[in-house]
């Protein structure tokens, strides 16, 4: 069973959707929108230092935030909040930059936010959950095999949910291995919901 949280081009015009809307696994997010300086500004060490071999990212046209749906504490579906977040900067050459489309909520997912697992993989709080996604390719590395404009899906991978954010977001970097091309004949929503099956 999946569901699934879209996001669109711009922001402005989708934040009154995303808090409004039907969204089928955050009914309770209405009117929980707060405007935080990042989502993470409180991770050990003071943030994300810039990994090795890593490209700027460059968002012409793009506001300097995103939409991201942070656990801020383990627990409920009650726990999450819509907020805007930072937008990833750093890019590595084997590594895809998705504009998500569509997520998908599975059981790990919903594990790791009742804090079931948090001996298994302990995360910093506030942090963006969510592994699995589909979206539009904004960027990718040289050595990805992807390129800007090509439709896929893919998992996040619980290292990178540490260092800066899952798939509840508008944008979420992936490793390239962890990518595929969405075939045709499955919406954004049909095709989040595949890597974990």
């Amino acid at each position: 069973m999946a569901a699934e949280l879209s996001f669109g081009h711009n922001l402005r015009a989708k934040k009154k959707e995303v808090l409004t809307s039907a969204v089928s696994f955050l009914p309770w997010a209405q009117g929980c929108f707060s405007a935080l300086p990042g989502c993470t500004t409180e991770r050990p060490g003071g943030g994300i230092e810039a990994p090795p071999n890593a490209q700027t990212v460059d968002f012409k046209d793009a506001p300097a935030r995103m939409l991201g749906v942070a656990l801020h504490e383990y627990g409920s579906p009650h726990q999450f909040k819509v907020q805007l977040c930072a937008l990833p900067r750093e890019l590595r050459d084997s590594e895809v930059l998705v504009q998500v489309h569509a997520a998908s909520l599975n059981p790990t997912d919903a594990r790791i936010r009742s804090g079931s697992l948090q001996h298994l993989c302990p995360l910093s709080l506030p942090v963006i959950l969510g592994f699995d996604c589909a979206g539009v390719v904004a960027k990718a590395g040289p050595a990805s095999g992807f390129t800007a404009g090509q439709q896929v899906y893919g998992r996040q991978t619980l290292e990178r949910i540490r260092e800066s954010n899952g798939t509840y977001a508008e944008y979420v970097v992936l490793d390239g291995q962890e990518v595929h091309t969405k075939p045709q004949n499955l919406s954004f929503e049909e095709a989040a919901a595949v890597p974990f099956s």
